[in-house]
């Protein structure tokens, strides 16, 4: 267990973890990602290993509506990128 440290949590100390980056992604005729800038370079797509779509907050006035994409790009590296359906564009997501 953690220990309280007793004091009260101030809110201009909060802040949002992981937030997403905007991301330039290629995509081919079905729409799937086939490249990606990363890291500086426009980095090709190896393989798709995993997909899913997320809707959420459905009664809010901007639900959360995502395609999210397991991508290995060139190179090995494994990265997780959606596609914003309801806003559109396109964002890496940081763990």
């Amino acid at each position: 267990m953690v220990k309280d440290p007793g004091t009260k949590v101030r809110p201009h100390r909060l802040r949002p973890l992981a937030s997403p980056q905007r991301l330039r992604v290629e995509v081919d005729a079905a729409g799937c990602p086939c490249a990606l800038l990363h890291e500086g370079a426009m980095r090709a797509v190896a393989a798709v290993q995993d997909r899913w779509r997320i809707d959420d907050e459905w009664w809010r006035e901007t639900p959360v509506s995502r395609m999210y994409y397991q991508l290995q790009i060139e190179g090995g590296r494994v990265v997780t990128v959606y596609r914003d359906l309801t806003g559109g564009g396109w964002c890496v997501q940081r763990y």
